[in-house]
């Protein structure tokens, strides 16, 4: 029997998509209406995978994630995105989740889709555990893997290229199979050179100098996206992990990379840039709204809480901010969009300047901690984390309930190595649940 946790606030999803899942009997689902909620459940119940929702109130998909990989949790994660949220399917990515999918589909599919991602995802995990015991025959079970997935041996000697591999690439494994010197990159970038399979111990610099780029490192694996061509020839933005594979005595034995192609991803974020920069340029917004602030910043918060519309909000806060400088709210609003697409930095800057013109409300402490966290997530860069807890603990100075502060203080602190003042922080957000429970859950 497999056990499932699923997690979402909307009390009619559960109910249908657990008994689509428990239809004949071979999985098993346990409810919970919060991320809150479930990681009280975690601590004393164990599941074969967890589904989440992505927009979820007190804390979202993501942050959940977060919290379970910073406790070395490694329970398959699938999470749930809206629309036009590609940005969170890189982040859920690069912080192990498993697969995602997006809402919106028919529900005959989509429950479909995600009891397949259920099962592919739990056979993935027990094959990279599988494989730390460098045991051959569980070596084979890559084959059955979702991803494009090849290995090799400690001498560069391919030992295994899957299924899926040889869809991707028109390559088949009998082709492949043992071959050395680089053979693996020649369906890819049609010369022989390093992977990121190779370069799991090389700089930043080196990786870059390969044309990777947004690299992520834990303390496994290392992810980092790239152009390259597939099967056809066409150009495309692949999106890889490779880890290493020990023996039992933790020496290494080789490595293995697993690739998704994302160009769909980047290409609808693009699409996204180019929609919002012509309404821009048609001036749409100014022969609406003219020179109202009010309505401007109205239209904004529409766009960004209603539509997910992040870049179109963007734009309208900057024509308020055009018209007033000194808009606090504007700024601050702008930076969380920002912060939604990514951008950390500009999102920095915004959240500065509402501080600088006098505005110290817990909202513009804690935006701006998360907004740090994020990018020492992404520059490796320690001293924003302790930026970021400086953040929390104001928030947490006027608002010492606040569970997504004393949470996202526990994954900053644990990012520092300060694990006993993390696991501090994680009791504390804990023991509010369990105090009351009605207040951070629907």
């Amino acid at each position: 029997m497999i056990s499932v946790l699923l997690v979402d606030d909307e009390p009619a999803l559960l109910e249908v998509t657990r008994l689509f899942l428990e239809r004949f009997g071979e999985v098993k689902v346990e409810t919970c209406r919060s991320a809150l909620e479930a990681l009280e459940l975690i601590k004393t119940r164990s599941f074969d995978a967890i589904v989440s929702d992505y927009e979820m109130p007190m804390m979202d998909g993501i942050v959940f994630l977060k919290i379970l990989r910073a406790e070395g949790d490694a329970t398959p994660f699938i999470i749930f995105t809206g629309k036009g949220r590609e940005h969170v399917v890189l982040e859920a990515l690069n912080n192990r989740a498993d697969f995602f999918l997006s809402k919106g589909d028919d529900p005959k599919t989509q429950f479909a889709a995600l009891d397949k991602m259920i099962r592919q995802a739990i056979s993935r995990r027990e094959a990279e555990e599988a494989l730390h015991l460098a045991d051959r025959t569980m070596v084979d079970i890559i084959n059955n893997l979702p991803d494009a997935t090849f290995a090799i041996d400690k001498e560069g000697r391919v030992i295994s290229w899957n299924r899926a591999m040889e869809d991707l690439t028109g390559v088949q494994a009998r082709d492949m199979i043992g071959k050395r010197e680089y053979e693996y990159a020649l369906p890819f970038f049609r010369t022989r050179r390093p992977m990121l399979i190779n370069l799991i111990n090389s700089s930043d610099e080196e990786i870059l100098s390969l044309s990777y780029e947004n690299i992520r490192r834990d303390a496994q694996s290392i992810v980092a996206e790239t152009v390259a061509v597939k099967k056809g020839g066409d150009p495309s933005v692949f999106w890889s992990r490779a880890t290493l594979i020990t023996d039992r005595n933790g020496t290494v034995i080789g490595a293995i990379e697993s690739i998704r192609d994302i160009t769909e991803i980047r290409k609808a974020q693009g699409e996204q840039k180019a929609e919002a920069a012509r309404e821009k340029e048609k001036g749409m917004f100014d022969r609406i709204f003219g020179k109202s602030t009010a309505s401007w910043y109205k239209k904004g918060m529409d766009l960004y809480y209603k539509q997910g519309k992040f870049q179109d909000a963007i734009a309208c806060f900057d024509r308020v901010i055009e018209m007033d400088p000194n808009h606090v709210d504007a700024w601050r609003e702008k930076g969380i969009c920002l912060n939604e697409l990514g951008r950390y930095e500009a999102a920095l800057q915004c959240f500065n300047r509402v501080l600088e013109l006098g505005d110290g409300t817990t909202t513009t402490y804690y935006a701006k901690g998360e907004t740090l966290e994020k990018l020492g997530k992404e520059t490796e860069d320690f001293a924003l984390f302790e930026q970021a807890v400086a953040c929390f603990d104001v928030v947490l100075e006027k608002d010492p309930e606040n569970v997504n502060a004393w949470n996202y203080r526990g994954i900053c602190l644990k990012e520092l190595g300060k694990h006993e003042e993390a696991r501090r922080s994680f009791d504390k957000a804990q023991m509010l649940l369990r105090l009351n429970p009605q207040k951070y859950t629907r």
